[in-house]
């Protein structure tokens, strides 16, 4: 009994110690680990759409149909791991299409360097750099929709992969950075695609060693103190799900002019973004006409002309060069907005699309609200 006592001591000993030790080092660990990294910054993005139209499906289970819709909601939770890395977490749910269910699924996952001077690294799932509307988040689209030549070409997602990526400044008198990144091949509009017959489901590139070469320049100048210019140019390439390789390019321009004085009332934003794409091996499903050559351009205008309004026009041509087995077409839009705050708006927008091969034109309307709230970071300028 002596002894199991002394025993049983020991080990009470031991183990007061052990705690002892384990909270000394949870106290010192909390007060030298970043604020940000214990509690990430929150937020929730959510967006309402009606829609009408004659072209559009009366069928709730087809996306998009007409009438009321949540387009997408989005949870985004952004924190400084420690001072050399930073993690993003954003997570959207939108509605499949053949049902009423939403699906929710993980948008970008990454994480990033943020001590290294002139480079910035990336790895995980991320918005490509391929463009400049391909790295918005749906609730920061110029307009209710994306244009039309980015939902040929990249799909509904856009070109959404996992992979890594290098940004690097370059040492010049302007703002020119370049960004590198090699990436998965899933994207199914791009680099063709297979259904997996255990789950159903269809991707891009079949080959999952197959990995794509994505390279992006970015320039800005300042033209004055109320103004500044960019140009960037983007190209990448893989192989695609017939053992051959897709290319595809892209350049985009931005002119933004904000007066120092007044600029909380006034203000314009042109842009405008042309790509193209060569699909080596796409045939059309029904006539096996080829569609390996895919392109449009995409041009647009806002006008903040009150503290809260914005008036917007877009043209969009689809269809350059022009194969036989896809139809070109020609949308132009207008948009009225209404934002009481930078955490919410209501945006009205009217598409005339007029399609080769269909007598009528479509005539759309759609009306979006567009909340967010929490502690959402700031967007690319």
């Amino acid at each position: 009994m002596h002894y199991g006592a002394r025993m049983f001591k020991k080990i009470v000993y031991f183990i007061t110690l052990a705690l002892m030790i384990s909270v000394f080092l949870l106290a010192s660990l909390s007060q030298a680990a970043p604020r940000g990294s214990m509690n990430p910054d929150i937020s929730a993005t959510f967006l309402g759409l009606y829609q009408n139209s004659s072209r559009l499906s009366d069928d709730r289970t087809v996306v998009p149909h007409n009438g009321f819709t949540l387009q997408e909601a989005e949870i985004q939770f952004t924190a400084d791991i420690d001072p050399y890395l930073r993690a993003m977490a954003v997570f959207a749910f939108a509605q499949e299409n053949g049902s009423t269910e939403f699906a929710a699924e993980p948008e970008e996952v990454y994480l990033e360097t943020i001590s290294l001077p002139r480079v910035t690294l990336k790895a995980g799932k991320f918005r490509t750099a391929f463009g400049r509307h391909n790295t918005f988040h749906t609730h920061i689209f110029p307009f209710i929709d994306a244009p039309v030549i980015h939902q040929k070409l990249l799909g509904d997602e856009g070109l959404n992969e996992s992979g890594v990526s290098a940004a690097v400044l370059v040492p010049a008198k302007w703002y020119s950075e370049v960004t590198v990144q090699g990436i998965s091949l899933s994207n199914s509009n791009m680099f063709g695609e297979w259904t997996n017959a255990s789950t159903n489901s269809v991707s891009g590139s079949r080959n999952s060693g197959n990995v794509g070469a994505l390279v992006h320049l970015k320039n800005l100048w300042d033209l004055t103190s109320d103004s500044t210019f960019e140009f960037g140019a983007t190209g990448v390439s893989g192989k695609n799900s017939f053992d051959l390789v897709s290319s595809f390019w892209g350049i985009d321009m931005t002119y933004k002019w904000r007066p120092n004085e007044g600029g909380k009332y006034q203000s314009y934003v042109w842009s405008m973004e042309f790509l193209s794409g060569n699909r080596k091996g796409f045939t059309d499903g029904t006539t096996g006409a080829s569609t390996e050559n895919l392109g449009g351009i995409a041009t647009w205008f806002q006008w903040q002309f009150a503290q809260r309004w914005w008036a917007q026009a877009r043209y969009e041509y689809f269809g350059l060069p022009h194969p036989d087995a896809i139809p070109h077409q020609i949308k132009e839009s207008i948009l009225l907005g209404f934002f009481p705050s930078e955490f919410s708006g209501i945006r009205l927008q009217l598409d005339n699309i007029t399609t080769q091969r269909i007598a009528d034109d479509e005539l759309r309307i759609g009306l979006q609200y567009n909340v967010s709230i929490g502690a959402h970071p700031a967007h690319t300028y």
